[in-house]
């Protein structure tokens, strides 16, 4: 059901409206803003440009057609083009993060995310990581813009100090040394620099509980993708109560509907129905 002004306000990863929104993308802004959503975070950004399941648009172009509707660009998932992060390629990813820093200043976006961890096998290797995140912070904070790193199922995987694979056991006979990814991006990054985008479903999925984190982190997760097994709210596997009263008393409002399934042919019915979702429980501000 099409919705007129209401008081919440909540956002969208664009990811998940797949070749529906990029058909015709005015159209689409007016739809998702008549539904209640009132911010966006991007995917699909490469270079100055914007280009998901469309032709790419310069993202000023495009934060300005989403603010003619009444939305507010106010996050972007970004996925550098390197994967294996070692001292010889942090040069190559400075480069990346300050110019895609200073694009999305120029755009007026507040929030910089990495979208997913690059590979880890070893303490080692997510030590460096982690010392890399800190510099791509401060690169992003150079240019007016927080910098923030997402989670995935896989940051709850252990690492072995000298390891050649990341570990997932069912039990938690983990062999003595072990350290969970997670743990070790959020205790040696610069909290300071380093913010966190919480997937509470993805956290769930990989044996972690996102309200421990967000206890334990009240001040660095500052922004959430709120999603489900099913369409949110349904599959019943994730205390979504629980979730946004923690995330609520911590001082936090910014959060994303995130839909995976993109391809479904079927997409603005499953974005309507879980901004119904979030317009009818009472938890949700």
């Amino acid at each position: 059901m099409e919705k007129a002004e209401v008081a919440k306000r909540f956002g969208l990863q664009v990811y998940g409206l797949g070749p529906e929104l990029g058909r015709d993308l005015p159209a689409g802004f007016k739809r998702l803003k008549e539904l209640g959503y009132s911010t966006l975070e991007l995917a699909g950004y490469n270079n100055g440009s914007v280009a998901l399941f469309h032709d790419a648009i310069d993202l000023v172009d495009y934060q300005k057609m989403a603010a003619d509707a009444g939305l507010e660009v106010l996050s972007s998932h970004v996925r550098p083009p390197i994967r294996e992060y070692t001292t010889e390629t942090f040069p190559q990813l400075r480069e990346f993060w300050k110019q895609t820093a200073e694009g999305h200043a120029r755009a007026g976006v507040k929030y910089l995310i990495q979208a997913a961890i690059p590979t880890v096998r070893s303490v080692e290797e997510a030590q460096r990581v982690a010392q890399f995140y800190t510099e791509a912070a401060q690169i992003a904070r150079e240019e007016g813009v927080l910098w923030a790193f997402h989670n995935e199922v896989n940051v709850c995987s252990r690492v072995l100090p000298g390891g050649e694979e990341s570990l997932f056991l069912l039990s938690s006979r983990y062999p003595q040394g072990a350290r969970m990814i997670y743990d070790i991006l959020l205790e040696e990054t610069d909290p300071a620099l380093v913010q966190v985008e919480l997937d509470g479903m993805a956290l769930i999925l990989g044996g972690c509980d996102p309200v421990t984190y967000l206890k334990k982190y009240p001040q660095r997760i500052n922004l959430m993708h709120v999603k489900d097994y099913e369409n949110l709210g349904e599959s019943g596997m994730i205390n979504q109560e629980n979730i946004f009263r923690q995330f609520y008393a911590n001082g936090q409002t910014d959060y994303f509907v995130e839909d995976e399934n993109a391809m479904s042919g079927k997409q603005f019915e499953r974005i309507a129905a879980a901004a119904d979702y979030l317009l009818k429980v009472t938890f949700v501000k």
